[in-house]
């Protein structure tokens, strides 16, 4: 083997290093000379050089192409991420606007003439309160039996301007002068009637929802361990169950029925 052909083989052996970059300044500036020179190593200089632009770009396509992968799939969830937030905050946005709406139609009821019925059962006693109400004039009427057969009774009535306050405790009455009587139970006991306690009920998961109760579309609000069944055409509480204590109350209403003569009767009937 001739000198010039053992140099062509040394200098092969080199190219690959030579092409990545590796080699000396020294070695670098042998080799270029000799590529200068030879005409079959710089042709093997080429292909190596080919075979390697082509390797690279293969394996950028596939890192490209794994990248385009991972950048869909962000992309993807990054969508559906936003899907849900929307979708949250619409949820919790139509509760809030739904509680404002309650309290404003529960609010604007005309309360100077009207009846409500208010029954509650517990584990102890059942409970049977009714309002009348005509302007100044109202009566309550209380009824409660306790599971031992004791039987509460308690009047409280305003009329033309006297004010008394008459119960019977299994037959022992009592009648108290000038007593005034209480105020219609508030239908909104639930509602915070502020703007961050109505917030805070909105973000709360399952907190309101459309039922149908009795035939009629309600509202189910529910608020620690309270049940609270809204009638969606007045805002007013129909049904209120105490998941705690296990008692449960029903409401019913009717407005502009009430005279003075039906609460004079009323007043005549419980007061003997």
């Amino acid at each position: 083997m001739n000198k010039n052909k053992e140099t062509c083989f040394l200098i092969r052996d080199l190219l690959p290093s030579f092409i990545d970059g590796i080699t000396s300044k020294e070695t670098n500036k042998i080799v270029e000379e000799h590529l200068q020179e030879c005409t079959e190593c710089k042709n093997s200089y080429e292909d190596m050089e080919k075979e390697l632009n082509i390797s690279e770009t293969l394996e950028t396509k596939k890192k490209i192409k794994i990248f385009k992968k991972i950048n869909h799939k962000i992309r993807t969830l990054q969508i559906i991420i936003l899907i849900i937030l929307i979708f949250l905050f619409g949820t919790v946005l139509t509760k809030f606007i739904t509680l404002n709406k309650i309290e404003t139609m529960a609010e604007n009821i005309n309360y100077n003439n009207y009846y409500e019925k208010i029954v509650e059962t517990a584990d102890k006693y059942t409970t049977q309160i009714e309002y009348y109400q005509n302007n100044n004039n109202l009566i309550m009427l209380l009824t409660r039996i306790y599971n031992n057969n004791d039987i509460f009774k308690s009047v409280e009535y305003k009329y033309n301007g006297q004010e008394y306050r008459y119960s019977n405790m299994n037959g022992e009455v009592n009648l108290t002068e000038g007593y005034a009587p209480v105020e219609p139970l508030t239908q909104l006991q639930f509602l915070n009637k502020s703007l961050f306690g109505n917030i805070g009920i909105s973000l709360m998961p399952g907190s309101l929802r459309n039922i149908t109760l009795n035939d009629k579309n309600c509202y189910l609000l529910k608020v620690e361990n309270y049940l609270n069944f809204i009638d969606k055409d007045t805002g007013l509480t129909i049904k209120e169950i105490n998941i705690a204590n296990n008692s449960v109350i029903d409401y019913s209403y009717s407005f502009d029925s009430v005279t003075d003569s039906k609460i004079l009767e009323l007043i005549e009937e419980n007061t003997k």
